[in-house]
């Protein structure tokens, strides 16, 4: 029982990196790639993505606790969300970053294009 219970904490962390992704996409389409550019606006709101990716981890880590009576909490379960968050963003996320970044620029210097045939 113990390793179907760590199996399903691990996709509940890969499951997390999924939304880690969804919240990175908002995040750079409100403010951008460069973190160095943030204003205070854009600090605020990648304060409020970051609040909303640990409180879903902490739902649907609760939700399946509930949903399959796994009871008490064990340090394999805390182990096996942070594998499945680890794995991850060390594996699908480095796609998904490189294709954002490769979109922002592109998007970037077609503006900058415009501006400049003005």
């Amino acid at each position: 029982m113990q390793i179907f219970i760590f199996i399903t904490c691990t996709c509940c962390g890969i499951i997390s990196g999924v939304v880690y992704d969804v919240l990175y996409v908002a995040r750079c389409l409100v403010c951008g790639v460069d973190k160095k550019t943030y204003s205070v606006k854009d600090r605020i709101f990648t304060i409020i993505c970051d609040l909303l990716y640990c409180l879903f981890l902490t739902a649907s880590y609760i939700f399946i606790s509930v949903l399959f009576g796994f009871g008490n909490i064990r340090l394999f379960m805390v182990l096996g969300c942070v594998l499945g968050a680890i794995l991850y963003l060390k594996s699908f996320h480095i796609f998904v970053a490189f294709s954002v970044n490769k979109l922002y620029n592109n998007i970037k210097s077609r503006k900058m294009d415009k501006c400049n045939d003005r």
